[in-house]
């Protein structure tokens, strides 16, 4: 999801548009046995208990599958601020995959949410008086959300001692406009999530949304201490929408066939001509990794963000860096150094090797042959005279 790069100013919040609802779905998610298998040896090791994820978002909805969503900030509605109405569902399906009790990968995680943006609002800009005092009318500008209340949303996080922050919602921008916008704010928010022991993971954007285009500069995915993550198409190819962002490639699965409903249950999504569609997106490849980050946190409560991002560096795979939690838990951290030897340096002792001896054994043995067959020849020579 994308959000404005610029920041309005006073404006005032006017509903636009009815929230999204996903299609009712009477059954829930049904794991293989495989699918099983693997989740109960990857909670075995972590469940994600006790860590706190930020979820920056469209809000999170109260529902079934999430234990605990602690309301933070709310930049949509401040004034009458309702960070646990989701209306755009988004925010709402990032935590299901975080947290969920059936799907989720840290289900004992705790979450944290702060809704930054929204599709279903707008702000309306008053226009200035006109002469006579009264009012000109007004305009309504792009959806909400901005680097602005990004870089506060993140400073909230920080303040409720969040160790990881998921920031599924981006703004992009070509690169040449990139090198001329001031991102100070936003850079300084990064800084101090990163001085307070919370890792920020985000996703890289989607080319084939609104406003993206590969090649573009995405924010906060730019920054060298956010973990960058692009969502896969199969096991081994990288969907071809996901933009390659952040210093190292990393990505996850981004494809859901089923996602929390924000009313309750399970929903999935229709096309136009009704028929089933998955929910895709780097949006939904980033929580994957958050949650990892989550069950590394609890696994290693002492490490640096620095740190538990080296851990999930190390377990990526070539080429796209593909991020597998399981792995990543048991992932063992490479050494490359290695200790330095002592060099002792000793002068030959002086006595004749065995190879000279033998060469000259074999000259002795030679002119003895040769001895002998001249003497055999002369031998040869009287005996005919």
């Amino acid at each position: 999801m994308s959000v404005s790069v610029f920041s309005p100013s006073a404006f005032s919040l006017e509903p636009s548009s009815p929230c999204a609802t996903g299609v009712p779905s009477a059954a829930g998610p049904r794991l293989t046995q495989e699918q099983s298998h693997y989740r109960a040896r990857l909670h075995s090791l972590a469940t994600g208990a006790g860590i706190k994820v930020a979820v920056i978002d469209t809000g999170v909805s109260p529902h079934e599958q999430l234990a605990t969503v602690h309301p933070g900030a709310d930049f949509i509605a401040p004034e009458e601020p309702e960070p646990w109405l989701d209306c755009d569902m988004h925010g709402t399906v990032v935590s299901g995959i975080i947290a969920g009790h059936d799907i989720g990968i840290a289900p004992h995680a705790e979450l944290y949410s702060i809704r930054q943006t929204s599709t279903h609002y707008r702000h309306f800009a008053p226009a200035p008086p006109a002469e006579g005092g009264d009012s000109a009318g007004g305009a309504l500008a792009a959806m909400s959300g901005n680097l602005d209340t990004l870089a506060a949303a993140i400073m909230d996080a920080v303040a409720a001692q969040a160790r990881v922050i998921n920031i599924s919602v981006v703004s992009c921008l070509p690169a040449d406009h990139a090198e001329r916008l001031d991102t100070t704010g936003l850079d300084s928010a990064l800084l101090a999530a990163e001085e307070a022991g919370a890792v920020v993971v985000a996703a890289s954007g989607n080319a084939s949304s609104g406003g993206c285009a590969h090649g573009d500069t995405v924010y906060p995915a730019h920054g060298h201490t956010v973990l960058a993550v692009g969502a896969t198409q199969d096991a081994h190819t990288l969907a071809e929408y996901s933009i390659r962002s952040g210093e190292v490639a990393l990505s996850a699965d981004g494809h859901l066939p089923l996602v929390l409903n924000p009313a309750g249950g399970w929903a999935t999504a229709k096309r136009d001509n009704g028929q089933d569609m998955e929910f895709h997106g780097t949006s939904f490849a980033a929580p994957v990794v958050a949650a990892t980050v989550a069950l590394l946190a609890q696994r290693y409560p002492e490490e640096s963000p620095a740190q538990l991002r080296a851990r999930i560096y190390q377990a990526a795979r070539p080429s796209h860096g593909f991020i597998d939690p399981l792995a990543a838990l048991t992932q063992v951290p490479a050494e490359y150094t290695v200790p330095a030897r002592e060099k002792v340096l000793t002068h030959a002792a002086a006595t004749p090797t065995p190879v000279p001896a033998r060469m000259g054994l074999m000259v002795l043995t030679a002119l003895g042959l040769l001895t002998m067959s001249l003497a055999w020849l002369g031998w040869r020579r009287a005996a005919r005279s």
